[in-house]
């Protein structure tokens, strides 16, 4: 097993992604990576994941190599996985498959699996555009009376449209529409977010 260090390059771009759920600035390679991080900070099975953990050697042929896999992410339902994260034309490389899959076995000899993540299971929307616009509102950090108003009308009534929260409230449909995505956003509310875009019709519980 072996630790690699990230660097700054002149031929690679280096992405910064601040994660509420593990308290910690992580950095990736890949703006596909990036934006792979939304995915798992608002996953609410997974309560970890790291970028560039510990890697470990793979036999390719007669070669012994190094990988480090892009993520570890602890589910509490999975177990521990590893994450590469490779667009879906490296798919098309046979000397990728080949490695990929010898990377495999050996991720399976440490007791942890390795999966494949393309840009057709993260670039999805409206999924990832709301995840964006949830992660624009994390850290929440004043509760306004108008928070705990809009938390309490949700609970009583378990379905709500957020067109009937700012009917109810009387408040402005931005505020209202910004209060909850809020609470969407550290988990105490919940909406469809594969529905359509957050919005005013957006019905949450």
């Amino acid at each position: 097993m072996y630790r690699r260090r990230l660097k700054h390059s002149r031929v690679k771009n280096l992405y910064k992604f601040a994660s509420p759920k593990i308290n910690r600035v992580l950095t990736v390679e890949s703006s596909l990576e990036f934006d792979a991080c939304f995915h798992f900070e608002y996953t609410s099975t997974i309560s970890s994941y790291e970028a560039q953990p510990e890697g470990f050697y793979y036999f390719w042929g007669e070669k012994q190599l190094p990988y480090t896999p892009d993520f570890l992410v602890v589910d509490k339902d999975r177990g521990s996985r590893f994450i590469e994260v490779k667009p879906y034309t490296e798919l098309e490389n046979e000397e990728f498959r080949d490695k990929f899959s010898c990377r495999q076995r050996s991720a399976l000899e440490h007791g942890v699996p390795l999966l494949l993540v393309t840009e057709k299971q993260i670039r999805v929307n409206p999924i990832l555009s709301n995840l964006k616009l949830l992660h624009r509102y994390s850290g929440l950090k004043t509760l306004t009376p108008l928070h705990l108003m809009l938390l309490d009308i949700v609970r009583k009534s378990g379905k709500v449209r957020v067109r009937d929260l700012v009917h109810e409230t009387g408040e402005s449909s931005s505020t209202v529409l910004s209060s909850v995505i809020s609470w969407l956003a550290i988990g105490e509310i919940s909406s469809d977010l594969s529905a359509a875009k957050l919005g005013i019709d957006s019905i949450v519980w």
